[in-house]
């Protein structure tokens, strides 16, 4: 220990501060839900993207986001979508409905070999036990067996409007088994610290529970 000796460094010796959340250990410390928090506390909008689940409830990413824009029986913008992205990126694919499956086997086989952390599809997905197997992070709206055609007339790398968000390249995805979230690029420094208050204030919370056997509702301050 250095520096000067008072009462409050002795007491405080060899505690340890909780970890810093970042993008890197995000989903080891916290989850989307407090990252959905994060962003309705600071902007009054929870980044949710409706109804988009891992097929895998284990699964689990953080990634800057490429963008694809296609209808549901187009998969060719899909594959074409892989090769514009970087390693290390999320595919965000917005399709036009779920009546057909934009993604699959052939599909992730060719994501994971070209390096991307996950696809995610607002629409449907299909092949999910071969998808599983090969342990590549898919979320969708749907599963759904049939499939369109190649036709690669969708768009590459435009803006997006999913569920009122503007959603660019470079965005940050967040996904769990509870959803996915968006966090604007020039936000993220913003959320992350709100991510780190949240977190502190619910093992203050917890720890009035069950260590203090105080009433939930006194901790909160429900009336």
């Amino acid at each position: 220990m250095s520096g000067k000796i008072t009462p409050k460094t002795v007491l405080n010796f060899n505690k340890k501060e909780p970890k810093k959340i970042t993008l890197d250990n995000l989903l080891d410390i916290s989850s989307t839900d407090n990252v959905s928090d994060a962003m309705k506390n600071l902007y009054g909008k929870q980044g949710l993207l409706c109804d988009v689940k891992p097929i895998d409830s284990s699964y689990k990413v953080v990634g800057k986001i490429k963008t694809v824009e296609t209808d549901s029986y187009d998969w060719g913008t899909c594959i074409k979508g892989i090769y514009a992205a970087e390693p290390g990126d999320v595919l965000l694919i917005k399709c036009s409905d779920t009546e057909h499956a934009v993604w699959g086997e052939m599909a992730s086989q060719a994501a994971k070999k070209h390096g991307l952390k996950a696809t995610v599809v607002y629409g449907a997905s299909r092949d999910t036990p071969d998808i599983i197997k090969l342990g590549y992070t898919v979320f969708s709206k749907e599963i759904k067996s049939r499939a369109g055609l190649p036709t690669n007339d969708g768009t590459i790398g435009d803006r997006l409007i999913l569920d009122d968000m503007a959603i660019c390249d470079g965005d940050i995805l967040v996904g769990d088994m509870d959803g996915v979230v968006i966090i604007p690029q020039e936000k993220v420094e913003e959320v992350l610290e709100e991510v780190n208050n949240i977190k502190k204030f619910e093992s203050s919370c917890i720890k009035e529970l069950i260590k203090e056997d105080k009433p939930l509702d006194k901790i909160l301050k429900i009336e």
